[in-house]
């Protein structure tokens, strides 16, 4: 079978048999299954179901403000994703780095997709409440750094089809990214 027949097959099931399938693969593979937004106090996005890619981020400073890192991962469907790490030699506060890292990995799937963005619905799962409270817009940004890094993650961000952003406890950052 070619990946797109497997994909395909896991399509056609039904809807219990393929979320028992796909949490089994998330088990395996050690993909986060996304928190339950109203758990997290999050207001659902306008669709449920699974995004067709996801991000998870996380950045941080060796210093307050120093150097910067980041790490993220975009999984497709149930395709494990893999790590790619980041170094910002800039001194950036911890939530710089962590927009910078955002802006990266949505930068990075924005440019695997092209034109294709526009069809494709994305999830995006951080450890940074900041973050996801400010792209929300539940939280303001204050400072104009700051500011501009966010919009310029919701413009990226509404370039595809839909997206949600969910808060995930930091474990799950850990347990997927290693750090």
């Amino acid at each position: 079978m070619t990946p797109q027949q497997i994909l395909e097959a896991i399509a056609a099931l039904p809807d219990s048999e393929r979320s028992d399938l796909l949490s089994r693969l998330r088990e395996l593979y050690g993909i986060p299954a996304a928190p339950p937004a109203r758990q997290l106090g999050l207001t659902l996005a306008d669709w449920d179901g699974p995004a067709d890619h996801l991000i998870v981020f996380d950045g941080g400073s060796q210093g307050n403000p120093s150097a910067g890192y980041g790490s993220y991962a975009i999984f497709e469907g149930t395709h494990a994703g893999e790590v790619t790490r980041l170094s910002f030699p800039d001194p950036m506060t911890n939530n710089e780095a962590e927009y910078h890292t955002l802006r990266a990995a949505l930068d990075d799937l924005l440019q695997r997709l092209g034109a294709q963005a526009s069809e494709v619905s994305l999830e995006v799962h951080g450890d940074s409440q900041l973050i996801i409270e400010q792209v929300l817009g539940r939280w303001k940004a204050k400072d104009e750094r700051m500011r501009a890094l966010r919009d310029e993650v919701r413009r990226r961000l509404n370039q595809f089809k839909r997206h949600r952003l969910a808060q995930q406890p930091r474990e799950d950052s850990v347990r997927v990214l290693g750090h």
